[in-house]
């Protein structure tokens, strides 16, 4: 099955950023973010089923996981237009 959304421009490449970050295609990170949100997955689950699991990719020498991953977010904050967060 298929399903249709459609997105600005701005969203897509916010999209496109993230799924890239994930090493994921965006028909499967949105379909297991969906599914995910939808069943309360990411909260009550400890082990999520591979088939919905998706995760941002953070080098295995990085120095600062946190800055990393407050980077990645803060590129797709600016791409849609949101201001920048600190995550700490």
């Amino acid at each position: 099955m298929k399903i249709h959304a459609t997105v600005t421009k701005k969203e897509y490449e916010a999209i496109k950023e993230y799924a890239k970050m994930c090493d994921e295609s965006i028909s499967d990170l949105l379909r297991k973010t969906i599914i995910q949100e939808i069943t309360l997955m990411r909260s009550a689950v400890k082990n999520i089923p591979t088939k919905y699991a998706y995760y941002m990719l953070i080098p295995a020498d990085a120095p600062d996981d946190n800055g990393i991953v407050e980077e990645n977010y803060n590129k797709i904050r600016e791409i849609i237009g949101l201001e920048k967060i600190t995550l700490s």
